[in-house]
């Protein structure tokens, strides 16, 4: 039976800035990119989310369609408006980012798809802490823990949300203790926990239940932590366009090689070391990829590539 990806996750437009100037615009949205490049490595994929039924919701639409992804669990609201992100890159093309929330917004009435056990699921941002809707989205993560799939969680913790952390903090924490594998930046994690140091981190998330654990420093290495295995892997210099979709780039990478392996709940606290270098440094080659354009995910030519080069 082939395995499927589903995504829990807003669904954003982004409009790019590069010197105040608006360079690109496209859809967004951190769990939406890690879908679409999932989607064009081959990967059946499917969103569950809520989005607004105006033009900017119907052109997400569309793409979301173009690109394959299943949309039969999108709640539509008939008031408001589309979420916008609007990105600011720097000298150095990492991003500040400025939110558009969804302007008169009602508590979605959620619908979420069977849970299968061979399946996969993605989650984080700001959508698995919301408030109104954390309850929601909690039992349906707690019924797949049960069910024993295979869950990937990206804090991926924005500033501008850092005044509501002590609200949000459980629920993080929550979400760290339900999931198989937590990945997140260094930039996450110094938010949520006020620390820089690594192996406080990894402390502070095995307390919690983590038994892996992947943290991102931009160019700096990506570090593995398991019960059994600390790892650094090196990344190659590269000149990035963007680095807007880097992180979701690289969690699609590391859940694309978690189905091809058969990772599953059964094996996955016994994968090998040389394993984790085939999943890390094929999530490290997604993120690189999407680094060299202004795309938020993969293109179909490079998600092409990137299969054959993992076969």
């Amino acid at each position: 039976m082939e395995r499927k990806i589903i995504g829990i996750g807003e669904i954003v437009f982004d409009i790019i800035f590069k010197n105040f100037k608006p360079i690109e615009a496209k859809a967004g949205g951190s769990i939406l990119n890690m879908l679409v490049s999932l989607s064009r490595l081959g990967v059946p994929v499917t969103i569950i989310s809520d989005m607004n039924n105006d033009i900017v919701g119907k052109l997400l639409q569309n793409f979301m369609n173009e690109n394959g992804i299943n949309t039969n669990y999108i709640y539509w609201h008939n008031e408001g408006r589309s979420r916008l992100a609007l990105a600011f890159l720097n000298d150095k093309n990492d991003a500040e980012y400025l939110f558009y929330k969804m302007q008169n917004e009602q508590v979605p009435v959620l619908n979420f798809p069977k849970i299968k056990t061979d399946d996969l699921l993605l989650f984080g941002s700001y959508y698995s802490i919301k408030p109104n809707i954390r309850h929601i989205i909690e039992d349906y993560l707690l019924q797949c823990k049960k069910k024993s799939m295979i869950i990937l969680y990206d804090p991926n913790f924005r500033k501008s949300h850092l005044n509501m952390l002590n609200e949000v903090m459980p629920y993080i924490l929550n979400n760290i203790s339900i999931s198989s594998i937590v990945k997140g930046s260094i930039e996450d994690f110094e938010l949520i926990f006020n620390t820089n140091d690594l192996e406080k981190i990894w402390q502070l998330c095995k307390k919690q239940g983590c038994k892996h654990l992947i943290i991102t420093q931009g160019s700096k290495p990506v570090v593995l932590f398991t019960n059994n295995l600390k790892k650094e892997y090196f990344l190659t210099d590269i000149n990035p366009l963007s680095t807007i979709g880097a992180g979701d780039a690289f969690m699609s990478g590391l859940a694309y090689a978690t189905i091809k392996l058969k990772i599953t709940d059964q094996n996955i606290n016994n994968i090998s070391q040389d394993l984790w270098d085939k999943i890390i440094s094929f999530a490290i080659a997604c993120s690189n990829k999407v680094c060299l354009s202004y795309d938020n995910y993969l293109s179909n030519q490079e998600a092409q590539n990137l299969k054959q080069s993992f076969i």
